[in-house]
């Protein structure tokens, strides 16, 4: 999929060392610089200058410019400490994003590596601290062998279009093995049990519009995301009647009960705010300024409060409780027999994976791995069960795509389902009941690429060119940070470097059936991209450059993503569960 993955987590520094059990190990000294090994990147310079290190960066280097400190024999056993600290001073006019690595031997793309991000202000000193475990703003991360450190890294994010400068003083482990971050309060997410949020009973006195009073957690946030509505009881403790207003105060946007209506004296009332949005995501056209109408985004998994007013002045009323619920959904008969729409539809394909293998008229099970670079794809791990096909994912090392003429090898195996070079179709419906993982860290996903046929040539990516038509449409991709219930449309056009186009919305929410499965599809016709959840359409694109190419099918998952949790090994395996894929063409379109 296109992503907007990245190497080193959010932007995070501490200003403040724990308390060490054992002196530091100075790993480079300003008194000492030869006493390790220094590998810069080209355009990148280092000196000793006033009892620090002087980092000079010319301008237009890469994305990650930076120097690599060594151990001059073997690795640093760093088994009695808990981190790697460096002070970073911003000498310079413009601030800086500093990024810190610690690595273990082999490549950075497969071997553990913990990372963080420090900001610097201009002129402003820091203290980075990477705590081995810990990465992404100390989130859980890889399993560092802290005995066996190879390198220490440091490198500026993105491309400068001036020189810069950076000064370092000495580079040394400290702290207590075990060491575990301190924990920022702002950055806490709690899912409450059962749904049900605490502080009610609530009184709530307003004496103005406009007023709330909030009902937060004691810090951070809350996770909703394994749930699909707030409901919120309400009592008029008053002595004139109130029209109580409900907000879900939320990351991303603000959303709000709907048609409250006016409680008597001494009346109770039950009041919902679904998740899912009123009208679905609409747009129009490809220019720049589209500006998409209906969806939300709104996001679950990050709530900071619940606020509550009153439509009148001087509005007073007690908020019994208040508690997140799922919702099931009610899938109509017709589901998965038809299309959503009207017209003379014939079936192409049906895909119901009863076989217990993998119809190979249909499908490839290996392909290149352009995201996460550690999981790799394996047959073994396509696992077929009462009539449906998992995509497993777990820790397991083995070789990329079962070949061993690669050589090369990653620690994490998954099935995939790729129809390249087998199936395609031009417009029509694509339809498919799936249950999504649940596991933090995983990426699952059913889209399509463009596929310009073998005249074009043998090379997957030529043929999946996204210029002159062609297009990427991800039909449903999900994080498994946002809970079960959303997940990402979107559409991709004109390559992925700087000419890259795309159109869609990464807060679409759906309930599932009663065995947790969502159905998921897309409606393409000319100029049309549309995307329907349990046979109700969720969002819609109208423009002339909806594709125009054929196009084949992926089922994948990897880990990672662009807002998601850290994988977490202790947490593994889990599986995305296809139960059919069905696909229909409309008789004017063959």
């Amino acid at each position: 999929m296109y992503s907007q993955m990245f190497l080193a987590g959010s932007l995070v520094a501490l200003n403040c060392l724990a308390d060490s059990a054992i002196a530091p190990k100075f790993l480079w000294s300003a008194a000492e610089p030869a006493g390790a090994k220094i590998s810069c990147d080209k355009g990148v310079a280092w000196k000793t200058e006033g009892g620090k290190f002087a980092l000079d960066f010319e301008a237009g280097q890469g994305e990650w410019p930076g120097l690599a400190v060594q151990p001059q024999d073997g690795t640093w056993d760093l088994g009695p400490w808990g981190h790697v600290e460096m002070t970073l001073t911003n000498p310079g006019e413009k601030p800086l994003s500093v990024g810190l690595r610690v690595d273990n031997p082999g490549d950075w793309r497969k071997s553990p590596w913990n990372s963080e991000n420090v900001y610097l202000k201009p002129g402003e000193t820091k203290i980075g601290k990477v705590i081995f475990g810990y990465q992404y703003g100390f989130q859980k991360g890889f399993k560092l062998d802290s005995s066996k450190v190879c390198a220490v890294k440091v490198f500026l994010n993105g491309k400068g279009k001036e020189p810069r400068r950076l000064i370092l003083g000495d580079i040394s482990a400290a702290g207590a093995s075990g060491e575990r971050p301190p924990v920022d309060p702002s950055h806490v997410v709690v899912k409450p049990k059962d749904g049900v949020l605490p502080g009610a009973p609530l009184a709530v006195n307003v004496t103005r519009k406009g007023e709330t009073v909030p009902l937060k957690p004691k810090s951070g946030y809350w996770n909703l995301g394994d749930y699909l509505k707030l409901v919120v009881s309400v009592r008029n403790t008053g002595t004139t009647s109130v029209t109580p207003t409900v907000a879900i105060d939320a990351s991303g946007e603000r959303i709000s009960a709907r048609n409250v209506k006016t409680l008597a004296k001494g009346a109770k009332a039950v009041i919902e705010i679904p998740f899912i949005p009123e009208k679905p995501w609409y747009a129009k056209g490809d220019g720049k300024d589209v500006k998409p109408v209906g969806g939300t985004k709104f996001e679950s998994h990050r709530v900071k409060g619940i606020l509550f007013g009153a439509a009148e002045a001087n509005g007073q009323y007690e908020v019994v409780s208040a508690k997140a619920e799922a919702v099931v959904a009610k899938v109509p008969s017709w589901l998965g027999k038809r299309p959503p729409v009207e017209g003379k539809w014939h079936q192409t394909l049906a895909e119901e994976f009863n076989d217990g293998k993998v119809n190979e008229k249909i499908w490839g099970t290996y392909a290149s791995n352009y995201w996460d670079k550690r999981t790799h794809f394996s047959k073994d791990n396509l696992v077929f069960k009462d009539g449906k096909i998992s995509l497993h994912y777990e820790k397991k090392t083995g070789l990329v795509n079962d070949d061993p003429s690669t050589g090369k090898t990653t620690d994490y195996a998954c099935g995939i389902l790729n129809s390249f070079d087998h199936w395609t179709q031009l417009y029509g419906y694509f339809e498919a009941r799936m249950k999504l993982p649940r596991k933090p860290g995983l990426w699952p996903a059913f889209w399509t690429m463009p596929d310009r046929g073998p005249a074009v040539g043998p090379e997957q990516w030529k043929r999946g060119d996204t210029h002159k038509g062609g297009m990427e449409f991800d039909i449903m991709e999900h994080l498994t940070a946002w809970g079960p219930y959303r997940f990402n449309i979107a559409c991709h056009w004109d390559g992925y470097g700087k000419e890259h186009r795309a159109i869609g919305s990464s807060a679409v929410y759906m309930p599932a059936d009663a065995e947790g499965y969502i159905t998921v599809g897309l409606l393409w016709l000319p100029g049309v991209y549309a995307i329907y959840g349990n046979g109700t359409e969720l969002a819609r694109w109208e423009s002339e450059r909806v594709a125009s190419v054929p196009a084949h099918i992926f089922f994948y998952m990897v880990s990672g993503g662009w807002a998601n949790e850290p994988l977490d090994d202790d947490e593994l395996p889990d599986d995305f569960t296809i139960d059919w894929f069905r696909v229909w063409q409309r008789d004017d379109l063959k």
